[in-house]
């Protein structure tokens, strides 16, 4: 199990945030002030939606210290905020932070941070899924297992070569929260205050500070490499997670970059699976078990999963770890051949036209439908080439049957910022195939 001498023992001019500076004795009793304020009016629940991510930390450990439940919509959207009033006592904005508890008088009797460090700590967490591929659900996780994550992942990590934690993803949702807020509140470094969402924004913040990068493929995917002078940069390490990061991209970071490129495999559900740092096989996280089903699907065990937890990804698995086939409802079966459509995703993803895709089963028609954003220079071409040359691409490795019937092409697929398509966008697209 953690310790948290670490974090007890931390010096109150240890600095938490920069711009502005936001050091670690003024970040806790801030912290408590808000607990403080929560035993006063009573509360038992809060729905939290913070821009500064230092802010969003000061407020969980207030949670975590009184055990008031938190409360994450992926989104401001009317159903989520709807979801946020009927189950939370309070939502805590950027306005609420502003007063909420400043007037507070610390005495004796105020909450104690390290409360919020227990490792035996039950305080809940609500995680509502965006709903992407199907009905939204609602994740519950405790603060004592995001506190066990963030010690797995901290064994991965070097302590002393990272300052801050910047990243493009949202902390709404469990990467966010578990990278840019959990593993630097575990570890001492400096929490990114703003959600990041270009590389260029990302790289005006490592110019001071050795940045931990923490990213989605979707940023990573549509980096211009033509940038130079990559490795005159702070950058101490990137991490990749939220969807596949197509494999010409993560090797030609890791020839740019002066620092570990690492990917992550996780879920909502189970949280950190594994990582890799290079495209063999993905390594488990301490702790963790692993095996299969019936079907050769994944199950993970850890004490951040909630129990065994089954996936639908098929796996290979021996000593050295394990690789990924594709997903089971990823597989599909034409004319009695077996297909993965997550493979075909990737071989289409390695031709120089292609920026991103996505590959389904017409509902209707049992044919392959292929969803292609392109490259800029690959837009103004004639569709039968288009089609022609991408068929031969994928003809190089799939079968005939396999080649998609139908195809559509863009410039971006409508991904939301966690890499996932709605699947309701693509039932439309398939309408509206002839």
């Amino acid at each position: 199990m953690y310790s948290i001498n670490n974090v007890i023992q931390r010096s109150n001019r240890h600095k938490t945030a920069s711009q502005p500076e936001w050091l670690w004795g003024d970040f806790v009793q801030r912290a408590t002030q808000i607990a403080q304020q929560f035993q006063q009016q009573r509360i038992h629940s809060v729905a939290c939606w913070l821009t500064d991510g230092a802010q969003f930390g000061c407020v969980l450990l207030a949670c975590f210290m009184t055990h008031v439940r938190l409360l994450l919509p992926p989104n401001r959207l009317a159903e989520n905020r709807d979801w946020a009033m009927e189950n939370a006592d309070l939502l805590f904005d950027d306005e609420v932070f502003f007063y909420f508890g400043i007037e507070q008088k610390l005495t004796e009797n105020s909450p104690h941070f390290s409360v919020a460090f227990a490792a035996d700590n039950s305080t809940e967490i609500w995680l509502k899924t965006s709903g992407s591929s199907g009905e939204a659900k609602v994740i519950v996780k405790t603060a004592c297992q995001m506190w066990a994550e963030a010690e797995a992942l901290s064994q991965v990590f070097e302590r002393d070569v990272v300052e801050q934690v910047i990243g493009s993803v949202s902390v709404q949702h469990l990467y966010g929260l578990t990278f840019r807020i959990m593993l630097p509140l575990y570890q001492g470094w400096q929490i990114g205050r703003r959600q990041l969402n270009y590389a260029e924004y990302l790289l005006a913040e490592s110019r001071q500070q050795r940045s931990l990068w923490v990213c989605s493929p979707a940023l990573l995917n549509n980096i211009h490499f033509g940038h130079t002078g990559l490795s005159e940069y702070r950058i101490a390490g990137l991490v990749s997670s939220g969807g596949v990061l197509a494999e010409s991209t993560a090797n030609q970071l890791r020839r740019q970059l002066p620092c570990p490129v690492m990917e992550i495999y996780g879920s909502s559900e189970t949280g950190v699976i594994a990582r890799r740092f290079d495209y063999r096989q993905w390594r488990i996280f301490p702790h963790s078990r692993i095996g299969i089903d019936e079907r050769g699907a994944l199950w993970v065990e850890s004490p951040w999963s909630n129990g065994c937890q089954q996936t639908a990804d098929i796996v290979e698995i021996d000593e050295r770890g394990f690789t990924l086939l594709g997903r089971a409802d990823r597989i599909i079966k034409l004319n009695d051949h077996r297909i993965s459509l997550n493979r075909m995703e990737q071989h289409l993803l390695k031709h120089p036209w292609v920026r991103d895709c996505h590959l389904g089963l017409h509902p209707r028609r049992s044919r392959l439908v292929a969803w292609v954003a392109l490259e800029k220079t690959a837009l103004s071409l004639e569709r039968k080439q288009l089609i022609e040359r991408l068929k031969a691409h994928l003809a190089q490795t799939e079968l005939r049957i396999a080649l998609p019937r139908y195809w559509r092409f863009c410039e971006n697929l409508p991904r939301n910022s966690q890499f996932k398509l709605n699947h309701l966008d693509f039932e439309k697209l398939c309408e509206e195939i002839a």
